[in-house]
């Protein structure tokens, strides 16, 4: 039977986080954060400290309040567990910089999603045809006729439902009925008037 520290060891689960840091940061401040940051790994060492920087910008993403820096950003991978607000509380208190300055973000966040760069496209999206840009698109299943009589038979369902919840009785399908079904309705209302000329 294994013990717990095999089971520990086999499901063990990583932390990917983005710390981004508006304004200059200095050697000192960078090994302080590896030395942080060790607290949440099993050997008090960071696996995987990757870092990069912004050119200056005006406005820098994610932090409105500070103007014309550049920001630092490190993709950090931890072993233990830790949210955000926690790493972001740590981080600043640890560091000495203030909260407007620093931000920490999990990839595949919405805010990280529309910052990454999409490929340039080529002319209008409608002059295309084909839709390439969607190849698996069935144009059935959105508009013409199969898809309208679906949807209207989805709305009789609906409306069947609700029927049956609210106890009223639910008419019975069957032959369309006209006035000119029963024979004493086959003649036309209007008569021939008669004939003057007689």
């Amino acid at each position: 039977m294994k013990s717990f520290k095999e089971y520990l060891t086999e499901s063990k689960k990583t932390y990917d986080f983005k710390i981004k840091i508006a304004g200059d940061v200095s050697a000192d401040q960078e090994s302080t954060m590896k030395r942080l940051l060790g607290r949440f790994t099993n050997e008090n060492e960071l696996k995987s400290f990757k870092k990069s920087k912004t050119p200056i910008q005006a406005l820098p993403l994610d932090f409105p309040q500070v103007k014309n820096c550049e920001v630092h950003i490190y993709e950090v991978v931890l072993d233990f567990p830790t949210t955000q607000f926690e790493l972001t509380e740590y981080l600043s208190t640890g560091l000495g910089v203030g909260k407007q300055h620093l931000v920490v973000r999990r990839p595949g966040e919405p805010s990280e999603e529309y910052q990454t760069e999409e490929p340039q496209r080529e002319g209008a999206l409608l002059d295309d045809p084909n839709y390439n840009e969607s190849p698996n698109a069935k144009m059935e299943d959105f508009y013409g006729d199969k898809y309208n009589s679906g949807f209207v038979k989805e709305l009789n369902d609906i409306l069947k439902l609700q029927r049956k919840e609210r106890g009223e009785q639910i008419p019975t399908e069957g032959a369309a009925k006209f006035n000119t079904d029963s024979p004493a309705h086959s003649s036309s209302v209007l008569k021939q008037a008669p004939d003057l000329r007689k």
